[in-house]
């Protein structure tokens, strides 16, 4: 609509500088320019006085000057009209181009957006179908017979459950034991047949209390790669005073739950819970003084005869803390529980 508009005034204007044209046409049509030419020749030859020819001028100028002021209204006019036209087209122009450059970056960037859609689309549709109810989390071994410890609330309610190691080794992991209550729970890969039992884990278990302030720090799967994250125990009480966790400063994310907490000479103080949403940093884990707890409470038959036993002696309290984290890392694995569709 801006654009017909702009046109519409545009020949408007034209028209009138038509008009214009044509009453000069016809104001020159009306002067008898013989008749001034002869006039004008007789005052050029005339030897009267300058002042005389001045007088004449003058005369001459006032028999014509209403003449002469339309016809340069009309030169005015026409020339202005002709430099507005000449603009204005100009712009238009400009301004086609700019909108149809604006167009195709429009276009372009819908494109774009189309296929990082489809894209996200199709991905959301392959994850629904290969892998329905897909929970990450962190476990630990315990020893080197193959147990491990995580969190309760990651595989309650699973069908199966597997552990992946930092390597990509993954194994199929039962579910020896869970204690809802501490938030525990001891798995085994001892069934799988490609498990093979390996060293002495380098950590030891420490089940006494810890000190405000003592340097803590964790490892864990918030992402598919391992990930660190150091600090302190900053309380000896848990979430609303829970006697069985500590409160730790240290930012953790969801799959780090099921993790080791693990003091400067490399023994296990705790496993990774959770953490307090409302307060940055602020974490919690069950102390290990609750897991040999939850280790005694384990039926027999489900050890199958085998004793799970925890070594108190820790290897890496002279090393360097980036040895140490080698060292540990190679026995944290990643937990990925499956649900079936109901």
């Amino acid at each position: 609509m801006n654009e017909e508009k702009q046109i519409t005034d545009a020949l408007e204007q034209y028209g009138r500088r038509l008009v214009f044209r044509e009453r000069l046409a016809r104001a020159q049509a009306s002067v008898d320019m013989d008749a001034m030419r002869q006039r004008a020749q007789m005052l050029a030859t005339d030897a009267e006085p300058p002042v005389k020819r001045i007088g004449r001028v003058r005369e001459l100028w006032q028999t014509y000057r209403s003449t002469f002021a339309v016809a340069a209204a009309v030169a005015i006019v026409t020339t202005f009209s002709t430099l507005f036209l000449v603009r204005y087209y100009r712009n238009t122009t400009q301004q086609q181009e700019q909108y149809s450059m604006l167009r195709r970056d429009v276009q372009a960037i819908k494109q774009s957006q189309n296929r990082i859609l489809d894209g996200l689309s199709v991905r959301r549709k392959s994850l629904i179908t290969v892998n329905p109810g897909q929970i990450a989390g962190t476990s630990f071994l315990l020893n080197s017979d193959g147990y491990l410890v995580t969190n309760n609330h990651i595989v309650q309610g699973a069908d199966s459950v597997y552990v992946q190691s930092q390597s990509g080794d993954v194994y199929k992991a039962r579910v020896v034991y869970a204690d809802k209550g501490y938030d525990l729970a001891i798995l085994s890969v001892r069934d799988d047949s490609t498990f093979r039992p390996g060293q002495v884990v380098p950590y030891g278990f420490d089940p006494r209390p810890s000190d405000l302030g003592e340097r803590v720090f964790t490892l864990g799967f918030p992402r598919d790669e391992i990930v660190y994250g150091e600090g302190y125990v900053s309380s000896g009480t848990g979430y609303r005073n829970d006697s069985s966790a500590y409160q730790v400063a240290i930012s953790v994310n969801p799959g780090n739950s099921g993790g080791p907490l693990l003091d400067g000479s490399g023994n296990v103080i705790g496993i990774i819970s959770g953490k307090q949403v409302s307060s940055e940093g602020a974490s919690f884990a069950i102390k290990t003084d609750f897991l040999y707890r939850a280790i005694s409470a384990i039926p027999n038959d489900s050890l199958k005869g085998q004793p799970l036993k925890l070594s108190r002696r820790s290897a890496l309290s002279r090393l360097p803390r980036t040895q140490q984290i080698k060292r540990v890392q190679q026995n944290v694995y990643m937990v990925k529980v499956f649900k079936h569709k109901e």
